[in-house]
């Protein structure tokens, strides 16, 4: 559970409460041994700093974390922030007691005070017996030593001394990961949030457009392999895109000599990807560089003409396009995928290894058939 719902808003595990650090340490001691041997399949899913652990990927809807893990055993409202609560390791406690859930899901309130669908994923908690752990090896029970092997000297350290030793809270907030470890236990709880941390609840869109977050009014444009999605269409150029989306959050130049804008909606992984022929070979994105690639990633709710969008299965994309021209399978954003190639139509489709639902969808200038 993290320190920032017991000591206050906004602030993930950057603001640390002496008493709270203490109850955090004790119940901590007192659930060594509680370990299982049957632990979910989600209890070992790999902890991915700024990007996902359990199972549940940062920014997405609650509606995913219940396909994975159903209902919570319990849940509340702090503020703006929703939290679920799963796997009860410690009885007799009141629901914000540190160390009694092996995971804690942060959401952002849509607006109603209750646990919604919609509802977006703002952090993951985990706790032992939790078994994933990063690509360097870092997880529950790991030393501070370990932590910076993997992460670098840690710029914000929090301290504190109990009776039961000394608690230490290192804050990677830039690279989406926090660690809070114990002297004698090593690391009992890792939260991943977005790069950048939790962001305030006051940075929540609104009424109106806004409301519809990073795609606007064009969230549920109709995708059309080939031509076009969210709006924006392929051969179109940079400066139409630029009118809807404004500046891009990062952009760069890749080896295959085009330029890219991404867009992130001002938090976390990225949501809307545009590649464009770089017209003037400046590998800078110019007004009239030519899109030829819309990637697409949740919260896009459009759908392709038979009804394939995010969150679709296999078999769905299968039944609209045939068996792809090319599949391939291997690591993206973290996550093992299965990417789903149809190049003539202009359309591909990458799927979470796991779960076989569609996670990123790429319209594309068509390729000429072989």
């Amino acid at each position: 559970m993290s320190v920032e719902k017991r000591v206050g808003q906004g602030a993930g595990f950057r603001k640390t409460a002496v008493a709270a650090l203490a109850a955090l340490l004790a119940l901590a001691v007192s659930a060594c041994g509680n370990g299982r041997e049957d632990l979910h399949s989600w209890e070992r899913d790999p902890i991915v700093p700024g990007y996902s652990a359990a199972d549940i990927e940062i920014g997405s809807a609650f509606s995913a974390v219940l396909e994975v893990h159903g209902e919570p055993e319990e849940h509340r409202r702090d503020g703006g922030y929703l939290y679920a609560y799963y796997g009860r390791t410690r009885q007799g406690g009141k629901i914000d007691d540190p160390a009694s859930w092996i995971l804690v899901v942060t959401l952002y309130d849509q607006g109603n005070g209750y646990l919604d669908p919609d509802d977006e994923v703002g952090a993951v908690e985990v706790s032992s017996p939790y078994a994933g752990r990063t690509s360097g090896g870092v997880g529950i029970g790991s030393t501070a030593g370990e932590v910076e092997e993997e992460f670098g000297s840690c710029p914000n350290v929090s301290t504190s001394s109990t009776e039961y030793g000394e608690l230490f809270l290192y804050s990677y907030a830039d690279r989406g990961v926090e660690f809070l470890i114990s002297s004698l236990e090593g690391v009992v709880t890792v939260m991943v949030t977005a790069y950048g941390g939790l962001r305030p609840v006051e940075e929540k869109s609104g009424e109106g457009a806004s409301a519809e977050g990073i795609f606007g009014s064009h969230r549920a444009d109709p995708i059309l392999p080939g031509q076009s999605a969210a709006g924006i269409g392929i051969g179109a150029d940079f400066r139409s895109v630029r009118e809807i989306y404004g500046p891009p959050d990062s952009s760069g130049h890749t080896t295959e000599g085009l330029v890219y804008a991404t867009y992130t909606g001002g938090y976390g992984t990225w949501k809307l990807t545009v590649y464009l022929e770089d017209r003037d070979k400046g590998k800078g994105l110019d007004d009239f560089d030519t899109v030829v690639s819309i990637c697409l990633r949740h919260p896009y709710a459009g759908r392709t003409p038979k009804g394939v969008g995010i969150g679709s299965s296999q078999a769905e994309v299968i039944k609209e396009f045939g068996t792809p021209e090319r599949q391939t399978a291997g690591l993206h954003q973290g996550e093992q995928v299965t990417v789903l190639e149809y190049n003539t139509k202009g359309i591909v489709f990458a799927l979470r290894s796991t779960t076989g639902e569609v996670t990123e969808i790429d319209v594309n200038r068509p390729l000429a058939s072989s």
